[in-house]
């Protein structure tokens, strides 16, 4: 049990470190609302989940054999990223002035961006590389346990979520004019320009 609950403190101190995925996330939740971050997070969450599968039966093998595709997968989700990002920037004030609501992401190109920036993450390579075998023993890892490690992912995720989502949804109602609530969507829209940038250059 100390295992597990060694791999919940150390998987919450990653999850919920500032990253390409959090800054997606909270400008989501800002531009949106809590709700509007929900495919993104479920493809992170799904990432997560492929980390843990390919940490129990080889990361090194399946990313030998995945590696082209990941890289792919970055680079079309840095693109849409940016380009979703200079859009949110040019249509903030005339979007706001007249209150309307932005259209709704496809749900499986969020999906996909999520899993996108999870998957080539430098540093949720090195904690399912480095750390968790170093926690868990990956080689002894049974059903029930691999089940307990997805529970205790997806709960960690979900905490995640809804408290970066929250926030983005303080910062989005603290900002009630027209005005500000342009600078709030360009700022989103700056958010995600630059994660963008970082998916694509690390």
């Amino acid at each position: 049990m100390a295992q597990y609950l060694i791999f919940l403190l150390a998987f919450a101190a990653s999850a919920a470190l500032p990253g390409p995925e959090i800054a997606a996330l909270l400008a989501r939740s800002i531009s949106g609302g809590v709700a509007s971050s929900l495919p993104l997070a479920l493809g992170i969450i799904v990432g997560k989940l492929l980390m843990l599968t390919a940490a129990v039966i080889g990361l090194s093998a399946l990313l030998a054999i995945l590696g082209p595709a990941f890289v792919a997968l970055k680079y079309i989700g840095a693109a849409y990223l940016f380009w979703l990002g200079i859009k949110k920037w040019r249509k903030a004030g005339a979007a706001l002035a007249t209150e309307t609501a932005a259209p709704a992401a496809s749900l499986s190109i969020e999906i996909g961006l999520g899993l996108a920036m999870t998957v080539t993450n430098p540093l949720a390579i090195a904690f399912y590389m480095a750390l968790l075998p170093g926690v868990i023993n990956v080689s002894g890892v049974t059903l029930s346990s691999y089940l307990i490690l997805c529970g205790i992912i997806v709960g960690v995720m979900c905490a995640v979520v809804l408290g970066y989502g929250l926030v983005g949804e303080l910062a989005r109602k603290m900002f009630r004019s027209s005005r500000a609530k342009a600078n709030v969507e360009r700022a989103s829209g700056a958010m995600m320009i630059g994660v963008g940038v970082m998916l694509a250059t690390r």
